[in-house]
């Protein structure tokens, strides 16, 4: 049947607006490759008349339109423009720092992305060309994330976004402001066989190629959990705030148990132990010496969960769980990290997240 399908749509582009500027859309400029739309669209509430001596409903009057909660997912890359979104859902960019790299080549760049206490005043525009017209997100907060293991073993990252209201009627963002947007090229994807995980005591020595796991996946979530207030004067939510602790948790599947994730972790769950550890993904080089890398480190983790489901015979697979805590101080080995977790990305942008 003839009509529009979704290989027509010309992109799904963002950019972080100014800050403490809810409700005023920022003109995108950073392209994404999600996978959807997440659900987005215009929810306005319809407010019926059922008093009394009615025989029938009459027309209806719009209320308050419902904030779209949505969760935007894609393939994850060492070069794209997912740092960004990282960054305003931790609340900290840190300042770019060149890496080592000789002479006469590409020179590759570090970015660290650390926890903020709040992300207040922080939020980003989304439009997405449907090619009929552009559906524009004005403002929304990304206040969580979390890594999977999709088909092939490609890595997929998805953003918990909450937003104001959906339009399509913004004089910001056209099909040729979304068209222009700088997207990421279509390799460099981040795939399973590229990670390395460790673990070790948290009060032990620095991780070494002894502390890598053999694993069949490793999940990161993170949420910091929004309230959504409407006020006078405005049919959409106020900016949301910060309205508990953030509760960032990893889940590790082992591929078979064995000594180390049966008895070590059941043991470790009795005596409230405590680790640390890290997940390192490299990609190609970028020069002599440096690679495409994005690395999670974990200074304190809490095991708070431990089960062995039964899929037939000699097929226990264990997962732990851990939640991640703040340390009182930096673990042997991870110089500065203290927050319950941190980001570093290796790539050859060097602009700042929040640029």
């Amino acid at each position: 049947m003839p009509g529009t399908t979704g290989r027509e749509m010309k992109g799904f582009a963002f950019a972080k607006f100014a800050t403490n500027s809810w409700g005023v859309a920022a003109a995108v400029t950073k392209g994404t490759r999600f996978l959807s739309d997440g659900g987005l669209k215009y929810l306005p509430s319809f407010i019926e008349d059922r008093s009394f001596g009615e025989t029938f409903l009459g027309a209806s009057s719009q209320g308050d339109v419902a904030p779209p909660d949505l969760t935007l997912a894609g393939q994850a890359r060492y070069e794209d423009h997912h740092y960004v979104l990282e960054a305003l859902a931790m609340g900290s960019p840190a300042t770019v720092a060149i890496s080592t790299s000789a002479v006469g080549q590409v020179t590759s760049w570090s970015h660290v992305l650390d926890l903020a206490p709040s992300i207040d005043g922080l939020g980003a525009t989304f439009a997405l060309d449907r090619k009929l017209y552009v559906e524009e997100l004005t403002s929304a907060k990304i206040f969580g994330f979390g890594d999977t293991i999709g088909d092939g073993g490609i890595v997929v990252q998805a953003f918990r976004v909450l937003g104001s209201k959906a339009t399509n009627i913004s004089s910001v963002n056209i099909n040729s402001t979304v068209y222009g947007a700088s997207y990421p090229a279509l390799g460099g994807k981040i795939f399973r066989n590229q990670g390395v995980f460790r673990l070790n005591a948290q009060a032990g020595g620095a991780l070494a190629a002894s502390d890598a796991i053999t694993i069949e996946a490793c999940e990161f979530g993170f949420e910091r959990p929004q309230d959504r207030s409407f006020v006078y004067g405005q049919d959409f939510i106020a900016e949301p705030a910060d309205n508990e602790f953030p509760e960032p948790m990893v889940r590790v599947a082992y591929p078979r148990m064995n000594t180390v994730s049966a008895n070590s972790l059941y043991g470790a769950m009795r005596a409230f132990s405590a680790y640390k550890g890290d997940l390192t993904y490299l990609g190609a080089f970028i020069n002599s010496t440096d690679r495409y890398t994005k690395l999670y480190q974990f200074p304190y983790m809490e095991l708070q969960d431990f089960e062995t489901p039964t899929a037939g015979a000699a097929q226990v697979k264990p997962v732990a769980m851990f939640r991640l805590k703040q340390a009182s101080a930096a673990p042997t080995g991870m110089t500065g990290v203290t927050k319950p977790f941190r980001i570093t990305r290796i790539m050859v942008n060097s602009v700042h997240a929040f640029a």
